[in-house]
């Protein structure tokens, strides 16, 4: 086995285990660091490649490569997801092992077509992972929906729950000057039904800039401690003032497991977002690293 085929075999590994541990933990939903990944996959790929090159220096026999390879999984996972409950470990090493097999598989196909050339060999090993995780748990589609694009929430407010579509905010820097909360702004049409009559008309008399009526309807409302006003920069205005409230709880679905926010406050807008009635809501960005 020459130098290069070496090289090669060292580049192919390496990347192989951190697309398998990172899709592993995307799809459990395992929260890891990058650095661990990469310790981790660094490790198995270094005896992934020695293991290689043993093979093809005649030094160990086929028997014996694939054992020591699968066990290469046990310290990358160790590694890359740090101290688990044993059946967790196991499920994290049932999963690298799986996902291995399959990349590994797409990438000799590819490899076997192209003539070995290693671009082509990493780009089918690389969309072998993405089919793959695709195909058995939607991982492509959902995080391009759920951290790209919109995300379903529902909003819970006493004993009732809102749930609608929400787009994420990334201009989105509105925070409660109280409490310091992120501030999901909302149509005013997608919550008006959850309101108390006197709770609509304040609404509506702080958009006509009666602000004398809404502390009058408030003022013996058990909704003055939720009413919030939250000044703003880039609401489509220059400067204003926007009411809202505060909410029990803020959950984001469609990820791997339901995350949750208690630390949120909505803002009511009249206009609608989406003329198409994509969306009803602007998430803040923040909630997504708070709702955990």
């Amino acid at each position: 086995m020459n130098g290069q085929a070496i090289v090669n075999a060292c580049v192919m590994t390496l990347v192989m285990q951190w697309l398998t541990l990172w899709a592993t933990g995307a799809v459990l939903g395992y929260k890891t660091r990058p650095l661990r990944l990469l310790a981790g996959s660094v490790l198995a790929g270094g005896i992934d490649a020695a293991i290689v090159a043993m093979f093809f220096a005649d030094r160990i026999p086929a028997g014996a490569a694939v054992p020591l390879a699968i066990l290469s999984i046990l310290p990358a996972a160790r590694l890359g997801f740090g101290r688990l409950p044993a059946h967790r470990f196991l499920l994290v090493c049932a999963h690298v092992l799986g996902i291995s097999v399959l990349a590994f598989g797409g990438a000799l196909a590819t490899a076997y077509l192209t003539g070995w050339r290693l671009v082509p060999t990493i780009v089918g090993l690389v969309g072998t992972i993405l089919l793959t995780t695709e195909i058995g748990w939607g991982l492509v589609h959902r995080r391009i929906r759920d951290w790209l694009f919109f995300v379903p929430i529902e909003v819970c407010l006493g004993e009732v729950t809102l749930r609608l579509n929400a787009l994420i905010d990334t201009g989105n820097r509105l925070r409660d000057p109280i409490s310091g909360s992120p501030v999901i702004l909302l149509e005013y049409s997608a919550v008006a039904d959850a309101l108390p009559e006197r709770v609509r008309r304040a609404f509506m008399a702080f958009d006509a800039g009666d602000f004398g009526l809404v502390s009058e309807l408030l003022a013996d409302s058990a909704w003055l401690s939720r009413f919030r006003v939250i000044p703003f920069v880039s609401v489509g205005e220059e400067r204003g003032l926007l009411a809202g409230f505060r909410v029990d709880e803020v959950r984001v679905l469609g990820g791997p497991r339901a995350t949750s926010s208690r630390n949120a406050v909505v803002g009511v807008l009249m206009k609608r977002f989406s003329p198409e009635g994509a969306f009803a809501a602007l998430l803040h960005p923040d909630i997504l690293a708070e709702a955990s």
